[in-house]
């Protein structure tokens, strides 16, 4: 009788796959490389790859029962065929807290700092004294979603003595957060916001979410941050609210279409900062994943459930 196998497909440190072989002593554990694509005997997958995730979960003798995913959203993932099979799914919720927040303050920097304008005229070797700065302290700042990263972020912008609003499904309190509201609640402070920082996911309720008339709500030049989901933002009219100056300055990660095509007037707008979706990214990205996975894992042989981050389908 073959034995059952945990398929590893992110990257892993030896120590923590030694680990691994220990915990799962029942189990060959196998990483991506050693593979052999015999998928009958694969019960515990460790990471997510499109194309042979896919595979996996297709065939007719898989039989397969958990899949930890690497990401924190999961609109890439068909949960259609997971849900039918009744596989059980989690996902890498709470390792994005850190880099994310200092990429949003690199954003924030770039721009109130004048951060950008100054390595722009480096290149041109153009000493030009900026006429207008501004700092952190005192601004009014609404954080949409205020999960692992909107905490951690909140913990962060608290730092510079800010003024911080919390908008969530059910307006229950986060630490750190001046007062909270729930979406429905929006208009009625979105208009005194300094900034407005995104994380909202891309759901059936949070598609374009952001459109001309929200824009039209906010403070005239206000900061607007985009970390969380491009599919939240309807781009032509984000486009437009930066030209028009409703938008004073974009700091943009994530885009409707991805890579952001080379025709849009995103690129050529002087207010806006682009970064290619890489707010989450960090050399420690799994080694913070790999704990999530442990405990999982733990729980997983002793019970067939999960504990941790786990996506109701």
């Amino acid at each position: 009788m073959q034995r059952k196998k945990l398929l590893v497909l992110v990257p892993i440190i030896d120590e923590d796959f030694v680990l691994l072989k220990e915990l799962a002593n029942e189990y060959d554990v196998i990483k991506k490389a050693d593979f052999n694509g015999c998928v009958e005997d694969v019960e515990i997958v460790y990471g997510w790859d499109s194309e042979l995730n896919l595979k996996l979960v297709t065939s007719p003798s898989n039989k397969i029962k958990w899949i930890q995913a690497q990401s924190a959203g999961i609109d890439h993932i068909d949960t259609t065929v997971l849900k039918e099979q009744g596989i059980l799914l989690s996902n890498g919720s709470g390792v994005h807290g850190n880099q994310m927040s200092e990429s949003v303050l690199g954003m924030l920097f770039a721009y109130t700092r004048g951060i950008k304008s100054a390595v722009l005229n480096q290149e041109k070797a153009t000493w030009a004294i900026p006429d207008k700065q501004t700092d952190l302290v005192g601004k009014k700042v609404m954080i949409l979603g205020t999960g692992h990263i909107g905490a951690r972020l909140a913990e962060v912008l608290k730092v510079f003595q800010t003024y911080l609003v919390g908008v969530n499904r059910s307006g229950k309190p986060v630490a750190n957060f001046d007062k909270m509201i729930q979406q429905d609640q929006l208009d009625t402070v979105l208009s005194e916001m300094d900034i407005v920082i995104n994380l909202l996911p891309d759901t059936t309720v949070t598609h374009h979410f952001f459109t001309e008339e929200l824009f039209s709500v906010m403070k005239k030049g206000v900061i607007f941050i985009n970390v969380g989901r491009g599919g939240t933002v309807k781009t032509d009219d984000l486009v437009i609210a930066c030209q028009n100056g409703t938008i004073g300055f974009a700091g943009l990660d994530v885009f409707e279409e991805e890579p952001l095509p080379k025709e849009s007037p995103l690129w050529q707008l002087d207010n806006c900062l682009i970064t290619p979706h890489s707010s989450g990214m960090t050399d420690k990205y799994f080694e913070r994943l790999f704990p999530i996975f442990k405990t999982n894992l733990e729980v997983f042989l002793q019970t067939g459930k999960i504990s941790e981050n786990e996506i109701t389908l």
